[in-house]
């Protein structure tokens, strides 16, 4: 960036001086074909006009070389900005892939979110289970209800372990 700056401040200065050049050649050449001058100092003014004509020509072209170089500077670091905000994109929104930052969140936050409500689920089989155990194990209870507690205290353990590697398999996709 300081180097396209530093050649666009010398290509302004430049042309200062190719305009400068310019004038002190018109201002001599007009001095040069002033006929009530000696002949010596309309050729003196005659050289000076040619001399700054040359510098005229000397700091047009260099003004446009420091020109067409900051101009290049200033193109590349454009370039390099659109592509640093090409890449900022992509880690956020995701790029060629679909899964940037905002897309790797939302995953995680679903796992988590599933990885919770299987615990839940396995703390409330558990619980559950424990309980059927407990009336089918109470000899106050008729034969049908210890039966159907038993088979329900069954089935919540088997509810119990498929929450408990659902919610493993969530954890292992955190």
């Amino acid at each position: 960036m300081a180097d396209a700056i530093k050649k666009g401040a010398e290509a302004a200065k430049d042309k200062v001086a190719e305009v400068t050049s310019g004038a002190s050649h018109e201002a001599n050449k007009a001095a040069a074909k002033d006929s009530d001058r000696s002949v010596g100092d309309r050729i003196s003014h005659g050289v000076d006009a040619v001399k700054d004509k040359v510098d005229e020509k000397k700091n047009e072209l260099s003004k446009e070389a420091n020109k067409e170089s900051a101009e290049q500077e200033a193109k590349g670091i454009v370039e390099t900005v659109k592509e640093k905000a090409a890449e900022a994109y992509n880690y956020v929104a995701g790029g060629e892939d679909g899964k940037g930052i905002v897309e790797t969140v939302k995953e995680k936050a679903s796992e988590a979110y599933n990885y919770v409500a299987e615990k839940v689920s396995e703390a409330t089989h558990a619980v559950s289970g424990d309980a059927n155990k407990e009336v089918a194990k109470d000899s106050d209870q008729s034969i049908g209800t210890r039966a159907g507690a038993a088979v329900d205290a069954v089935k919540d353990k088997v509810q119990e372990k498929t929450s408990e590697v659902k919610a493993e398999a969530h954890k292992q996709n955190l």
